[in-house]
């Protein structure tokens, strides 16, 4: 039977050989980013150089090998506080999960009547009493749970946990010319990869505005476009907000073309001319390669990123797909201002 790579790649890791009296465990060796892997007539080819040519493929497989990890790591947390917990209080783990499940629950009647009301349907030709008493101690069984969650939520809340696993994060982002506001010495960059036509990305543009206003001088965000296929005039209106940043209004005109309801050829030109542009050349340049050439620029490194939906966000290297609440952007800010441990987004 012949093994997947992924299978293969795992058996390996696992696999253990004895030599010598000593056993080992066989791991796929590493290299570091930088190393040199091949050397083609004096040009030398780094690990770096051959992983960035194939970022869309690497990096989800790292992205899911982070996940497995971080679920390891927070069973592994749990029994630690756990066995820490239980050894206080002079019993093992098993007697201490006992303890915080086996205590009285309070279920009523009214809770089971509703309950078999919300899913009788469910119960077929069971009997009504028996369906009651099944659900009565399906509800305790919740409840006992529910106990139990909220004391390891206490024991979490009193241990000291200073997590240090690594995210992957994207390197070498591509930054070119795009627009942006802030500073290029701020803490936190955000690279948002957008569509005109996106509804997904308008609904974003308010979160976004609030981040920038409450972290002022500590957010820079850089656009890049990301027309979809799917979206008959997105890539044009990419290239009307490109021919808009020529003569200085490229957020004003992103801002107009995420308040229009359409963006025909007409929209674009009123567009234009509402904010006082050169009509004239603002055509040339919808016309031209350049801005064509702009657009496809910013398409092919969301390719090569693996980025193929929108809007999707690179925050300092973490990788954020879809719309994102003012929340959510507070979290990952407050994250990594605190120094949470990362790798360098640009290397």
């Amino acid at each position: 039977m012949l093994l997947s790579p992924p299978i293969r790649s795992i058996i390996i890791a696992i696999l253990t050989i004895s030599f010598g009296g000593m056993v080992a465990a066989v791991y796929p060796q590493t290299q570091s980013e930088d190393a040199v892997v091949a050397v083609v007539n004096d040009a030398k080819i780094t690990q770096s150089d051959v992983d960035n040519s194939i970022l869309a493929q690497i990096f989800p497989l790292q992205q899911q090998i982070y996940a497995l990890r971080k679920a390891a790591l927070d069973n592994l947390i749990l029994r630690t506080i756990l066995e820490g917990e239980a050894k206080k209080r002079g019993m093992t783990v098993e007697e201490l999960r006992h303890q915080l499940t086996a205590g009285r629950v309070m279920v009523t009647q009214t809770q089971v009547e509703e309950a078999y009301s919300e899913n009788k349907s469910a119960f077929g030709a069971m009997s009504p009493d028996e369906a009651k008493e099944r659900l009565q101690l399906d509800l305790e069984s919740q409840a006992r749970m529910q106990n139990y969650l909220e004391a390891v939520s206490k024991f979490k809340q009193a241990a000291k946990i200073e997590l240090l696993l690594q995210e992957p994060r994207l390197a070498g982002v591509v930054e070119d010319n795009s627009p942006s506001i802030g500073s290029k010495q701020a803490l936190i960059t955000i690279i948002e990869f957008s569509d005109f036509q996106c509804p997904f990305c308008r609904n974003s543009q308010e979160p976004i505005r609030h981040v920038l206003q409450t972290y002022t001088d500590k957010v820079r965000l850089i656009f890049r476009h990301r027309p979809l296929e799917t979206h008959s005039e997105a890539f044009l209106s990419a290239q009307a907000a490109f021919c808009a940043g020529e003569q200085g209004v490229f957020w004003e005109y992103h801002d107009a073309l995420f308040a229009s309801e359409t963006l025909s050829s007409q929209i674009l030109n009123k567009l234009a001319s509402n904010l006082g542009l050169d009509i004239s050349r603002f055509g040339n340049c919808l016309k031209s390669d350049r801005s064509r050439i702009a657009v496809l620029n910013d398409l092919n490194e969301a390719v090569r990123l693996g980025i193929n939906s929108t809007p999707t966000f690179v925050i300092n290297g973490r990788l954020f797909r879809g719309a994102l609440s003012f929340e959510v952007f507070k979290d990952v800010i407050e994250q990594e201002l605190r120094g949470v441990p990362r790798a360098s987004p640009n290397k």
